[in-house]
This record gives C-alpha cells, structure tokens and sequence, in this order.
C-alpha cells in the first residue's frame, strides 16, 4: 500500500498551476493552504511538483513542539535550505548542516548589499553575539524580509511552502507581510499550509491571513474532503473496490488521511458516527456536530484506544522522548527489560501501522536501540497530550538525565543531540539541570570543532535556565562559569558601543558573573570573574579602566595559588601590559605558562576556556617578544604554537595567532609568507557576523597588497575593514585597523590626490578615540602619521608637534611597546626634524632608529638576519640615511 494517496483535486490543481505559471512569469504571490490535519495539503503541492514545472519548489515547516516559539524559524530554515543546495564552492557557510542551521544570523549576514542590516535581527533577539545592542523588532522584520528575498532570487522561479503555519511565531508573521509585498513582481511563490482549526489560537499568523486576503496580496484555498469521485477512485486504487463509495464518504467525511485508516484497518477501526445525509454536490461534508479537523483527532484517539494500556503507556513515553523515540530510553524510563520492549515496538509496527523503524545512525548504536518514528504528527500530539503536566515535566527528566549519560563519552556529539539534551531538561523545568547540562555540552562542542556561535547559543540556554533557578551556591557557581565560556566563545564579535542611556550589554554580563561569582562562594571563581571583567573594559573603555582590575585580578591569584586562576588570570594580564609594559607583560605570561605546565590539571583539562588561556599565552608570548625585539625567539615560538592551534578548536584562535605569525614574517622580510598567514586568517571566519579580528586581519592584508603591490584591491579592503571595526568598535582593535587604513592611503596619495583628505579625517577621529580610551600605542602611531601627514601639506611646525608627541611617549615607554615598530617612528620624526632644518636632531633620531635595528638583526641568524637588513624597506632606508 502507497504511504499516501493522492486522488482528485482537480480545481485546486489547476489553480495552484494558475499562481505558479503567473510566478514564473514575474507576478509573484502568497496562497494560502487550509484544512485539517492530514487533508491534503502538502500532498497537493508534492503532486504539482511531481507533474513538473519550470518553478523549484523548497519546503520548510514550523516545527514547534509543546509551544516552543523560535523567531523568524521556518525563515532561518529557508535561508539553511538554499545554502546547503549551493555547490560547495559557492556554499555560505561551510559546514555540517546541524552546524548551520542553528546559526542563521551569520548565516543571514552573508547576503550582499543586506548583510550590514541583518544583523539587526541577531540583535533583536540578543542573538548569539552578547553586547549587540537591541533594535526595534519592525526594523529586524524588514531587514529579513529583504535579505530573504536576496537569497530566493538565485532560485528563480521558485515555490516556497511553509507548512503548519498554524505554528509560525509573530517575528515570521512581520517578514512575511513585508515579502507578501514585495513578491508582487518577482518570481516566487509563497504558500502558507495549515490547519485552519488551530490557525484560530495563532492571533500573529490570523491577523497575517487576514491582511493578506482582505488586500488582495493573497489566495485562499481550503481543502475539505474529497467529493465521492475521487472516494470511489481512492477505494479502487486501494483495492476495495467492494466498499461503496457512499458509505466511506459517511465513515469517514471524504477525508483521505481517515480513508486510508479506514480501508487499511475496516475489520478492527470502528469510526465515530455519521450522519446518513448527503448533500446533494459530490463533496462530502463536514459530519454533523463535528468538525472535520476533530473527527480526525477522533480517529487517532480511536485507533490509540484499542492499545492495551501497557502498550499506550510505552508509546507514551516515545512522544514525550519526540516524533522519534529509541527503544532503550523507553526501556530505562518505565524500568523494563530492553528486549521486552523492543518486541513489543515492533509487534506494534507490525500490526498497528502507528509507527515505523528508521534506519540506525552512530548515536543508535551509542544507545543500542532501534529509532522509531510515529506514522503521523497527531499520533505523537495525542499521545503527548493525553498525559499529565506532571507526568510529562517527570519524563522529560528522566529522557534528560539519560541521553546526558550517554552522550558524556560520546565523541560525535552533534548540535541537534546538543540541543534535544538541553530541551528536555528545559521543559522538565529542572533549571539547575538545565544549566549544567548546557555548559557541558557547549564544552564538549567546542571540543569537537563547533564554531563559536554555535557554542554561544548552547551557552545562552544555559544561561537562561540558570537564571530561572533558586539562587544557591551552586546555580550562581554555573551562572558565572556560563556567562565566562558566552564571552570567551564570542570575543571576536563583540560589541562595545554604549546604550543611549550610557550602559554597555557586555559589562552588564561580566557584572553579572561577578556576582553570580560571589555567591558561589568560590574564591578561584570570584578570580576568574574579575579578570573576565577587566577584559570586558578593556574592549569598551580602555587600558585605564581595565589595566587595575586585570592586575588585581592577577595578585589574587598568585595568593590563592589556584593553577588554572593564575593561568587564566595571567594570560590577560599578560595581554594587556605591553601595551604599557612589553617586559613586565612577558614576565607575567611567563609565569602564567609556567604554572600551567607543572600542573596536571590544566594540562588535562577539557574546559575550553582554558584550553583556549594555553594556547593564547603561548602565542601571545610569542608576539611579545616581537614586540620587545627579540625576533629570532619570536619567530620560532610562533612558527611552532600556530600549527598546534591550527590542529585543534580553540574559539576563535586561529585568526589571533596568524595575524601575530604575518607580522613577523612581515618584520623579517618575508612578505609572502606574511600574505599567506592573512589570506587564512581572513578566510578562517565561516560566517559573516562582524567581529574585531577580522577586521583587523582585513587591514593589515590590505595594507600588504598596497604597500607591497601598490594593488587599488587591498584599498577595497581596506575600507571594508574600516566599515567592519566601526561596527563592532573594540577599544583595542578599531585603531589598528584605522592606522592602518590611514598610512596606506597616504602612500598612494600620488595616484589619487583625495586620499589625503580621507587619510588625514580618518587619522583625527583615530586620535580621539586613543585618548579617550588611553589606548597608547596605537596614540603614538596615529601622532607619528599625523605628523607625517601635515609633512606632505608642507605644515611642518604642525608636523613636528605631532611627531614629537609620538617620540615623547615612546621615550617614555622605554622604545618598545605593543604594535608599535619604534625605528618607523623615528624614522618619520626624522625627516619632520630634517625639513625643518634641524640637522643634528634628525642624525640622532636615525642613529637611534639605526641601532634599534641592529639590535633587533642580533637576534637573527644568517639568511634571515641579511634578509631583515635587506628587504624590509623601512630597516634599509634607516641603514642608508644614517650611514
């Protein structure tokens, strides 16, 4: 027998053709499908498809279970969809589909020419990126809508159905009245399925329908059952052609999902009374007193009756466990032998037709079950429904508690087992639970290359059931350890700008954990907390306000003496003094490793916080040294940490670590190399949301391709890494990225005179930012531009107050400091001192900036100590003017 039968609807067919033909002619649309349960509706539009038609035809569903809304759902499946049909090569996001489709907003930002407003719909829902500041929700719709609409156009002509749309959340409802207007003269076609019976609780996706219909801007059909026709075509073709086709219209209202129960199961299904009447067209009615859509739900609740009620308690607890179920967690929960039920579930396949067997996967075999699927939605929902608040919030528990103990040493853990674990301790409304077991998934996938944002929005469960939790030590210890792992995962997006009011989201969270820290009354936590805080200010108000916490933060660890606290704790710290201190930074770091590697707790630990703090003091370390002139050590402490982050998932690791590898690859001459190291960094992101080092990465490619190659390509990047750090605006990044712009526009004022303009308003909005956040480093390069800068306009008494501003603080900080390449300083300083006539001064600034690049040569061997002399431009022209 056919899974499904598809007989008659011959006028729906032919309007539903009509719609698609006038899409694929450019006149797009909405339809609207209704009907009961198992009516029709996606069999009408499979058999369009199936008879052929120039249109695609792509298909999402609303898929909510016990009233879990997700905004904008079936959209961000929609947007997967497309993606995942790309060829590869063209593929958005290039990874496993459980991966991507629980990360649509990076998703939705690749769009070009929208990605810059999508994500407003990320932050509209606090997204996965913690600090996004919240946008009014009109916005956020449109923004989709758009971008949406973006992404269907390489599909054209194209028909998308959204199925139990009875189920859409209101964020969809506000997209969809955008596109319902949009669609008009583009080649698309909408249809919205569902169940017109429930479609009356949903006021967001009512109000929708009526919108649409009453403006014109939609069509509706409504499936009822078949006429008696298409009955006595479906009883033929079933081979019961000795039914007469006027009693299955009184069984079973015409209803193909209720003929097919009755034509398979006549001798055993005894039907709800109908009435004798026809009328006297050929469509079946409504029966009497009822509506279609509950005789239905009658059927089911009929066929479910004649279980014995050991067999409807075991397929109970299967729809609590999800529209799929596995024998051994039926087995665990009721407290029976395996095999007792796993007879049982496949005598009931065999005989009832109420469910199927699915084809075992790896996490089948972990469970040493077999998968079963229920043969339709109502079957789960009745069983579902048919039980006690009490008796499902307890089964949800226990289906919790087992696949956790499962899935602790299973290595495939993968983001839809992540998130079944998560929401079922969520809907058994053990929010302690819920946490913990949140952040031991968000660990554990982070372990097995998750990216970031998908770590972040386990994370962000967690959080949220925490929160939900009566406050004790322990729920504050998993507040402040989720609210730690949310901001180390999603760093590299953070956002920094201040609310209207002044208030910045991201230090309301790091407020948060120290809080939550101190009521853990864990005191090596309450360290962690404090040094997370730091960092925060860090990116959002400077090295001022961050610098004394990070120290503080620092001694109190080397108080408790706590490994992982002086590990952690230290590799901030470590991070953030050379931008005052290049020595003292690298001796914090130094003992922050030291301490790591005697201790066998950090060595096997699995958190990935700190796995990340390992292997970021070591290439931090590495980069410092660079920073302290110590080339030859920092060369061969990078070239050996970037492959091993390369090797493993560290957060967002990798981009840091080739950025500080390019340069010094750059700083030693080997340019290529250097570009090499950038190409990846840049391409290591696999979505599109902005984040800090990207932009970062952007620029210092950028500013290679035009310093080295004069190429107008690396401009182009350049701004893009300009646009891309405004928005995220991070303290500590943003000016890297504007010097950086800034002296590579001022290289190639030659070749278009209004490069100077632009280079001299991106260097005075550069510096107020500097001052304001007491970011000294890249203060003293924006002043040593500047100076160069008024040089070039032919103001050089302008010139050398900015230059020696820059030589000043650089004095001060004994000639070494953080990004900063104090021979390029100097050099600038000089030919300001030069043009002015100071002869003397200008010699003594080159044998400075001379000897400093000696110093550095000394700590190379052979090839590449003649290299650094040699092909590094700004080491040769200091070598030939001093000399």
């Amino acid at each position: 027998m056919p899974a499904e039968l598809f007989v008659g609807r011959e006028d729906e067919q032919s309007a539903v053709r009509a719609l698609v033909d006038r899409a694929c002619d450019g006149h797009g649309g909405f339809l609207i499908v209704e009907g009961p349960a198992g009516i029709g509706k996606s069999a009408l539009l499979r058999h369009i498809q199936e008879a052929g038609t120039p249109a695609d035809f792509l298909s999402v569903g609303c898929h909510v279970q016990v009233g879990q809304l997700e905004a904008y759902g079936p959209l961000i499946d929609l947007a997967w969809l497309i993606d995942r049909n790309r060829p590869k090569r063209r593929r958005l996001l290039r990874r496993s589909g459980e991966a991507v489709k629980q990360r649509w907003p990076e998703l939705l930002t690749l769009v070009p020419g929208v990605g810059s407003t999508l994500k407003m719909v990320a932050e509209t829902l606090s997204g996965p990126v913690p600090g996004a500041p919240l946008v009014e929700n009109r916005t956020a719709a449109r923004a989709m809508a758009d971008a949406l609409l973006h992404l269907i156009k390489e599909r054209f002509p194209v028909v998308i159905s959204i199925d139990d749309f009875h189920r859409i959340d209101e964020s969809s409802c506000s997209a969809l009245s955008y596109l319902a207007r949009a669609a008009e003269d583009q080649r698309v076609l909408f249809v919205l399925a569902g169940r017109d019976d429930e479609l009356v609780a949903n006021q967001a996706a009512r109000l929708l329908v009526d919108d649409l219909v009453v403006t014109g801007l939609a069509q509706r059909i409504r499936l009822r059952g078949l006429p008696m026709s298409a009955i006595a075509e479906y009883a033929e073709r079933m081979s019961a052609a000795d039914v007469a086709p006027v009693e299955l219209a009184r069984r079973t209202g015409g209803h193909p999902l209720l003929l097919r129960y009755f034509l398979s199961n006549r001798r055993e299904l005894a039907l709800p009374p109908t009435p004798e009447h026809l009328p006297s067209d050929l469509v079946a009615p409504h029966p009497e007193g009822i509506q279609l859509a509950e005789q239905v739900r009658l059927v089911v609740a009929a066929r479910l009756s004649r279980l014995s009620d050991d067999d409807r308690r075991l397929l109970a607890v299967g729809a609590v466990e999800g529209r799929e179920f596995h024998s051994s967690i039926l087995a665990r929960v009721l407290d029976m032998r395996h095999d007792g039920v796993a007879d049982r579930l496949h005598r009931l396949t065999r005989d009832t037709g109420l469910l199927h067997l699915l084809p075992p996967n790896t996490w089948d075999d972990r469970l040493e079950a077999d998968r079963y699927a229920f043969e339709h939605d109502l079957v789960q929902e009745a069983l579902y429904r048919d039980q006690s608040e009490w008796q499902r919030r307890d089964r949800h528990r226990r289906i919790g508690r087992i696949l956790h103990e499962y899935s602790e040493d299973h290595r495939d853990l993968t983001q839809d087992l992540a998130l079944e674990l998560v929401r079922h301790h969520r809907l058994g409304r053990d929010w302690p639970a819920a946490g913990r077991v949140a952040h031991f998934v968000a660990c554990r996938l982070s372990q097995t290359g998750a990216s970031a944002p998908e770590v972040v929005k386990i994370a962000e469960q967690g959080l949220e059931c925490v929160r939900r939790a009566p406050e004790d030590e322990e729920s504050c210890r998993l507040r402040a350890q989720l609210v730690e792992l949310l901001l180390t995962a999603s760093e590299l997006s953070w956002r920094t700008r201040p609310e209207p009011d002044g208030t910045v989201r991201l230090e309301a969270l790091s407020t948060e954990a120290m809080r939550a820290a101190e009521g853990s009354g864990d005191a090596n936590l309450r360290t962690r907390s404090q040094y997370l805080h730091g960092k925060v200010l860090l990116y959002t108000r400077g090295v001022p306000a961050a610098l004394p916490l990070l120290r503080e933060a620092w001694h109190e660890a080397l108080k408790n003496g706590d490994a992982v606290s002086i590990l952690l704790a230290g590799c901030e710290y470590g991070r953030q003094l050379p931008k005052t201190d290049v020595e003292g930074g690298l001796a914090v770091l130094a003992r922050a490793e030291a301490a790591a590697s005697e201790d066998n707790s950090v060595r096997q630990s699995e958190d990935p916080v700190v796995q990340r703090a390992r292997h970021m003091v070591a290439l931090q370390i590495g980069v410092n040294l660079y920073d302290a002139g110590r080339l030859g050590e920092a060369l061969a402490r990078l070239r050996a940490t970037v492959p091993q982050v390369r090797q493993r998932p560290n957060l967002g690791l990798l981009p840091i670590g080739l950025n500080y590898l390019a340069q010094i690859e750059a700083g030693i001459g080997d340019y290529t190399e250097a570009e090499r190291c950038l190409v990846e960094a840049v391409g290591c992101r696999d979505d599109e949301e902005p984040d800090g080092w990207h932009a970062v990465n952007l620029a210092y490619l950028g500013a290679r391709r035009v310093q080295d190659r004069r190429d107008a390509l690396g401009l182009r990047q350049l701004r893009d890494a300009q646009v891309e750090a405004a928005v995220t605006w991070q303290a500590n990044l943003a000016p890297l990225v504007a010097n950086l712009y800034a002296a590579s526009l001022l290289s190639m004022v030659d070749a278009d005179p209004a490069y100077d303009e632009l280079a001299g308003n991106v260097l005075r909005n550069c510096l107020d930012e500097t001052q304001r956040t007491g970011m000294r480093r890249s203060e003293i390069v924006t002043l040593s531009l500047l100076g160069q800068w008024h040089l070039s306009r032919g103001d050089s008494q302008q010139a050398l107050q900015f230059s020696e501003r820059a030589t000043e603080h650089l004095r001060e900080a004994g000639w070494r400091l953080a990004a900063v390449v104090a021979e390029e300083i100097l050099y600038r300083h000089a030919a300001v001192q030069r043009a002015l006539g100071h002869d003397g001064e200008a010699n003594e600034s080159l044998h400075l900036a001379r000897a400093l690049v000696l110093k550095k040569a000394a700590t190379l061997d052979g090839r590449l100590r003649d290299r650094f002399l040699r092909d590094v431009p700004i080491n040769r022209s200091i070598l030939e003017e001093a000399h």
